[in-house]
């Protein structure tokens, strides 16, 4: 059985911000249980436009933390920041790099798993971001296309 706590978790955690607010959406309205079985969401009539408030809103706070990436100049490689704005993580670069020409919103690529060369520890860019304390965080560079991030000039 999965509980409506594990979802509500996994939905956080994974900044499935409609999943998240709909069982916030059902715990505080609805009676549901964190305990209860995940089922019982299903059982329940639905007000949309609440839960599309709580998620316009975003109640939960999901999704604040970003990633962000920087191309290299003269060179084929990306730097990977976590920053709540693209701000934080051009800061952080030019603390650390020097200038930078353009940071990209990549957070599509949070589910990707990499392999952290220096630790040699491989996860989700997801799992990864609940280690970091405080944020922006440099992450390392890493190739287009490839999962293996190098920390460089730390």
């Amino acid at each position: 059985m999965t509980t409506v706590k594990e979802l509500l978790d996994l939905a956080v955690e994974c900044d499935m911000s409609g999943v998240a607010h709909h069982a916030w959406w059902a715990i505080t309205q609805q009676g549901i249980k964190l305990q209860d079985d995940v089922d019982k969401l299903k059982n329940i009539p639905v007000d949309c436009e609440a839960i599309k408030e709580l998620v316009s809103n975003n109640t939960l706070g999901i999704g604040r933390v970003k990633l962000f990436v920087v191309k290299a100049p003269n060179s084929d490689l990306y730097a990977f920041y976590l920053a709540e704005q693209s701000l934080d993580a051009t800061i952080l670069h030019n603390d650390k790099f020097g200038k930078c020409e353009k940071v990209i919103n990549a957070t599509r690529l949070l589910p990707n798993k990499m392999l952290f060369a220096d630790t040699g520890l491989e996860m989700t860019l997801f799992e990864y971001r609940k280690k970091i304390v405080q944020f922006p965080a440099y992450l390392g560079h890493a190739k287009a296309k490839e999962n293996v991030l190098y920390r460089l000039g730390v």
